[in-house]
């Protein structure tokens, strides 16, 4: 039995996007989006993956991080994910300038100006959040504008002092790198190690929800070879590593996957 053929990896490589892959697995989530009646709409409607009007149904999303709900079938770069700021502190506060303001200045940004997948959500108090991401970095700025659709609209960075504004600076380091240097030449360093533990997990959990042991998990983790030489009925070390890595997948499941969300990318 394999889990590689039944695991599709995140879209985006980042503890955002791990997060999401976690959540997605949760059958308690999947039960709450099954429940809301908009649910055909959200799987159906292709606009819907780049632009969503906030819903009455939405704030029963919010007791899972979320600023709305995403099917959890949704896995590339189209699935619209938005984590709520209290959840996500490396989410960015913006002022959005009036056409009369001077707003070409160096410390001002345009969303028409990132080369990368942008999607938005409005909420009915006019603020947007805007979720621009990659298969190497996630980030989201919140703010009002006047054309609530546009994205020609400059806008600047407000840092406030509170919890989480370490992780903030490093977001608005990370969005002038991506303005400067655009998506192509955006580099994030030192995830490999700690990446390489998240999608394991990720395999272990879905061998194991198929009904894969913990020696179909090794299997597929470390290779027919290597579990042959280190596999008997005492255990062996692989064997420990198996099940250390089924044990975190559970714990991201069930709910530990909010604790990737403060975390900095660099």
């Amino acid at each position: 039995m394999t889990g590689l053929a039944e695991i599709i990896g995140p879209a985006s490589e980042t503890y955002a996007g791990f997060a999401w892959d976690y959540l997605r697995r949760n059958s308690d989530y999947a039960r709450d989006f099954e429940e809301i009646p908009s649910t055909k709409t959200l799987e159906n409607s292709a606009a819907s993956r780049q632009f969503r009007y906030e819903m009455d149904t939405d704030k029963l999303a919010h007791r899972w991080g979320l600023e709305c709900f995403e099917s959890p079938k949704s896995t590339g770069l189209d699935a619209l994910v938005v984590w709520r700021q209290d959840a996500f502190p490396g989410a960015l506060s913006v002022h959005y300038h009036d056409n009369s303001e001077q707003s070409d200045d160096v410390d001002s940004f345009k969303l028409s100006n990132f080369d990368c997948h942008k999607q938005h959500f409005a909420k009915a108090d006019g603020t947007r959040i805007s979720v621009i991401k990659s298969t190497d970095f996630w980030l989201q700025i919140s703010g009002k504008p006047h054309d609530i659709e546009g994205e020609d609209q400059s806008f600047s960075v407000l840092i406030d002092g509170g919890k989480g504004a370490r992780r903030r600076i490093d977001a608005l380091r990370q969005l002038t790198s991506l303005s400067r240097n655009g998506s192509a030449n955006f580099k994030l360093l030192g995830r490999q190690k700690a990446f390489t533990k998240m999608r394991n997990a990720l395999i272990a959990y879905d061998v194991r929800a198929n009904g894969g042991s913990y020696k179909d998990v090794a299997l597929d983790l470390f290779g027919l070879e290597n579990v042959q030489q280190d596999w008997d009925s005492s255990g062996g070390f692989l064997k420990a590593r198996a099940i250390r890595a089924c044990k975190f997948g559970e714990r991201m499941v069930a709910q530990d996957y909010q604790s990737l969300l403060p975390k900095k990318a660099i």
